[in-house]
């Protein structure tokens, strides 16, 4: 095992390279999809973290107007969790300068929360991770104030239920968006872009743009760098300009001035050394093959953290991709790809991942990427915060920090969004990533059929009755395997809820303070797990 003490005394030395790490495992790259313009199989998914679909609009009392296409939405957002990225809806968006419907629902509170509760409904009818708000332009004065009171009351609401607040902002002089807005948005999405009609997106604007808002107090984390892939004047889309002769490699082209990969290079490195990500308006109008400017910045991305292109299939979470944890630290890899592992994990250790989605219920296969040098470990999956146990498995010695391999095992969920806890039992093993993947069906077996979690796999199900008395009052005997030393106790309600824990070796154990129902006693040692039900009077 690692000690961390190993770790604080080669802080110093490792610091950059940590830092490195960090960014590429936080770097986001988000794409607008309009409603009106691009298909959604033509998605380069694998290199987003987050798309926004554009746009639904407010109404003056707080109502929303139907969306367009709203069958686009939904395929966009079972595609986009099918690859392990977050689909959010857009509000708002220049609609012809007209901000009215805004102004009219921000100044009065029945209004505000008439809205909030209508965009909860959308995001939950729908599916979504959250909500990209684009009420571009508020106006100074009490405009910015209920521009703000309206974003803090979302954030509530959105947060509260696990969802994402972010919203786009000028490139610059945006000064009726409130610093107090910055601790309610997950991050900002900077419109570098439409500075004037020629050179509206220079290198320059980008640098100012960033330097504007992390000047302002905007952690450097929530500043998106947004790009454009058209042209202005014109407007044409980038795949035009191609089309007409333009060059990929130029910003120029007659009178039209666009950013071409080179350019879009030197700002994704900007947005690497000075903020959080990079955005782009928007995805139908990217080229396709070399030429595409959505992949000249994957490649930055690759090139700055060794990015990892996702295994083939099912949803794919890098471990470093953690929303919260507790004890670990992000590391270079040497593994296939390159790019971050977490390591130096101590039993009580764990990590969460936010919106995870299980789109339909049954038997999904958990894949893990680990390495152990020398002792091996154990983990567990779980959802929201532990309150349901999916499973355990072990992680094998592999013989180095970096000699990796692949476990799974295969657990049963029921349909919905999580936060998905991966927690360390005992520690002494590295992870790189986790592959959620469907499983067509599966035959499984438990001891308490109604009870859904946990589910473990090669579990032995123990019919002698080593349990007694059962129903049982106060006091729970054991015997056989259970009372073994070596090994762990955990009881379960029948919602998979850890109710009670015990070293093996045990003889009884004190069952009198839980409340009368159905029980699952599950004993594990090594590979060995045995399950039993009990009623408790």
């Amino acid at each position: 095992m690692k000690a961390k003490n190993w770790m604080k005394a080669g802080l110093l030395f490792a610091a950059g390279l940590l830092l490195s790490a960090q960014t590429f495992a936080q770097f986001k790259v988000v794409g607008y999809m309009p409603s009106w313009s691009g298909s959604v199989s033509a998605i380069q998914y694998s290199k987003l973290t987050h798309i926004n679909y554009a746009f639904a609009l407010p109404t003056s009392t707080g109502g929303l107007q139907p969306i367009e296409n709203p069958s686009k939405l939904s395929s966009l957002v079972s595609s986009g969790h099918a690859n392990g990225v977050k689909v959010l809806i857009a509000i708002g968006g220049w609609n012809n300068g007209d901000d009215g419907a805004f102004e009219s629902l921000a100044a009065n509170a029945t209004y505000r929360t008439n809205f909030v509760n209508n965009v909860m409904n959308f995001v939950n009818q729908y599916g979504l991770d959250g909500v990209d708000m684009d009420w571009e332009y508020p106006d100074a004065g009490a405009s910015a104030n209920n521009y703000l009171a309206l974003m803090q009351q979302l954030s509530t609401a959105l947060h509260n239920n696990g969802k994402l607040l972010t919203a786009a902002v000028v490139g610059t002089g945006g000064a009726s968006i409130l610093s107090g807005v910055f601790n309610v948005v997950d991050f900002l999405n900077l419109m570098a872009y439409d500075y004037n009609n020629y050179e509206h997106s220079t290198y320059t604007y980008a640098s100012q743009s960033l330097s504007y808002w992390v000047g302002r107090g905007l952690p450097a984390s929530k500043a998106i760098l947004g790009v454009p892939f058209y042209a202005r004047p014109s407007w044409n889309s980038y795949a035009t300009l191609l089309a007409n002769g333009a060059s990929p490699n130029s910003d120029y082209f007659g009178s039209d001035y666009y950013n071409g990969i080179p350019t879009i290079k030197s700002k994704t490195n900007l947005a690497y050394d000075q903020g959080g990500g990079i955005m782009m308006w928007e995805l139908s109008q990217d080229a396709t093959g070399a030429n595409s400017l959505l992949s000249a910045i994957y490649q930055v991305k690759v090139d700055r953290g060794g990015g990892t292109p996702p295994p083939t299939g099912g949803t794919l979470i890098q471990a470093e991709n953690y929303t919260s944890m507790s004890g670990v630290q992000v590391e270079a890899t040497t593994d296939a790809g390159g790019g971050s592992n977490v390591g130096y994990i101590e039993t009580g250790d764990w990590m969460a991942y936010a919106n995870i989605n299980f789109p339909t219920s049954g038997a999904y296969k958990v894949e893990y990427r680990v390495a152990s040098q020398s002792t091996g470990g154990q983990l567990s999956l779980d959802l929201n915060s532990g309150s349901i146990v999916l499973g355990y498995l072990n992680v094998p010695a592999t013989g180095g920090w970096q000699t990796w391999t692949t476990v799974s095992h295969n657990v049963n969920v029921t349909a919905g969004t999580y936060s998905l806890g991966v927690y360390a039992q005992s520690g002494g093993w590295n992870i790189n990533w986790i592959r959620i993947t469907k499983v067509a069906s599966a035959a499984r077996t438990t001891a308490a059929t109604s009870v859904k979690e946990p589910l473990f796999d090669n579990k032995v199900v123990e019919k002698a009755p080593l349990l007694f008395p059962n129903p049982v009052a106060t006091s729970l005997n054991l015997r056989g395997d259970f009372n073994q030393p070596g090994g762990v106790i955990t009881i379960y309600d029948l919602n998979g809820k850890q109710v009670l824990n015990a070293k093996g070796g045990v003889t009884s154990i004190s069952v009198d303070k839980l409340p009368a129902g159905t029980y699952l006693l599950v004993y594990v040692k090594g590979t060995k797990r045995v399950t039993q039900q009990f009623v408790k009077q």
